[in-house]
């Protein structure tokens, strides 16, 4: 497709090429799976069987060794352009992979010698693709960084008891990665992270997806009723208050390559739209709809959109690929914001530009597009959820950019 984006390292470039194989595939059964409301299962085992979905662990592992968010979001584009649904299904559980190596990392580097040999037998699970990881962090009534559910310490172990919801892969997970917050004994609240395996007493997959768009997700309710995990499966991290920079650049490591569903979406409806502009019309004498000047116009403004799209993307990539790269200690918080501010740039204008390019191009397709087995009409809801993905949600990231881009506290009330 002209224009595209490409990837920027070698390990890269095969995870992309592997995505670009299933394309088809994934447009094929994209169609059923929205009708029928039913997890993409075998587009997963698929991916799964490729080594898409454990690229991003070492080589060692059995991974390809993908480091560059900038590509696994490319890859994720690719994807969005057969489905969404499993774009975004592929981006939770790579982005998951992702961030154990990077734990794995660091506990090599400080010389934790037992944290590192718990992350490099996950990472051997996960390399193999034996391991289907979700994350459980939205909850109704919370924060992005602010959970309510809790995990209470009893001797070596945690009780924990909450609601969770868009839990995406929550239908196939074996182990839950679940925001939890914890008593401090100074006084307030502290997060953390409690990783619940599949099946532990008191975990319940609510099955309860029904949504208007990326339906084949699975992104079902999470119920934790006195749930008991490990106490060595619990993170504790820091007190409440504001976002720091880590809360920010582990946020973005998650959620940075999710544009790619975006992008894809975007991509896929504007190849559609060309080639019905280009098809020529049954009724004898008729020109194709491409030499009417307003079908030229529409579909200018649309490579205008995804160019720029295209653009901010690739510079906030890099961006992030640099922020990861360098050493946590010298970063100061001032450029930590810096990236987070063109990620969010790069998510509110990715996430306009899917849903402004659904709807030329439905416009160029006419009535047909309305019928629900049209692909745009799936593509015209799907299209929405990347506003609904936190952080930032509009309401939210207008202001985040604004503040920093003047220089001001983003989380001052």
């Amino acid at each position: 497709m002209f224009g595209e984006l490409t990837a920027t390292t070698a390990a890269g470039r095969e995870l992309v090429s592997l995505a670009e194989g299933h394309v088809g595939t994934l447009a094929e059964r994209a169609g059923r799976h929205d009708r029928d409301n039913t997890f993409v299962a075998d587009n997963f085992a698929d991916l799964r069987d490729s080594g898409v979905l454990s690229a991003c662990a070492p080589t060692r592992h059995g991974g390809l060794g993908v480091r560059s968010l900038h590509d696994v979001l490319v890859a994720v584009s690719r994807l969005a352009r057969g489905c969404g649904s499993t774009a975004i299904c592929a981006n939770m559980h790579m982005a998951s992979v992702w961030g154990q190596v990077r734990r794995w990392e660091r506990a090599e580097a400080d010389g934790d010698r037992v944290r590192a040999t718990q992350l490099d037998a996950i990472l051997e699970a996960l390399g193999g693709s034996d391991l289907i990881m979700a994350g459980a962090s939205t909850e109704p009534g919370a924060t992005w960084n602010g959970a309510l559910t809790e995990a209470v310490r009893k001797g070596d172990e945690y009780v924990i008891t909450g609601r969770k919801t868009f839990v995406t892969n929550s239908a196939v997970a074996d182990s839950f990665n679940v925001a939890v917050r914890v008593a401090d004994p100074d006084g307030g609240w502290r997060h953390a992270e409690a990783v619940v395996l599949a099946g532990t007493p008191g975990l319940t997959v609510l099955g309860d997806w029904d949504a208007l768009g990326m339906r084949g997700s699975g992104s079902h309710g999470l119920l934790l009723e006195d749930c008991v995990v490990p106490a060595d499966r619990v993170t504790v991290g820091e007190p409440f208050g504001p976002p720091t920079s880590e809360d920010l650049a582990r946020s973005c490591a998650i959620n940075f390559p999710l544009l790619g569903a975006s992008l894809g979406i975007a991509e896929a409806a504007f190849q559609i739209a060309v080639e019905h502009a280009t098809r020529i019309p049954r009724q004898p004498g008729r020109a194709a709809p491409a030499h009417h000047p307003s079908v030229q116009r529409e579909i200018a403004v649309m490579e205008l959109d995804l160019a720029a799209t295209r653009g901010v993307l690739e510079r906030s990539g890099r961006l992030v690929d640099a922020l990861f790269a360098a050493d946590p200690a010298e970063q100061s918080e001032a450029a930590v914001r810096d990236v987070v501010r063109g990620w969010q740039t790069a998510k509110l204008l990715a996430n306009r530009t899917a849903v402004s390019t659904v709807d030329r191009a439905m416009t160029i397709c006419g009535g047909a597009s309305f019928s629900t087995r049209h692909p745009l009409s799936r593509l015209y809801r799907d299209a929405r959820a990347g506003g609904f993905m936190q952080p930032f949600g509009s309401l939210d990231g207008y202001p985040f950019i604004g503040r920093v881009a003047l220089g001001l506290d983003p989380h001052a009330d």
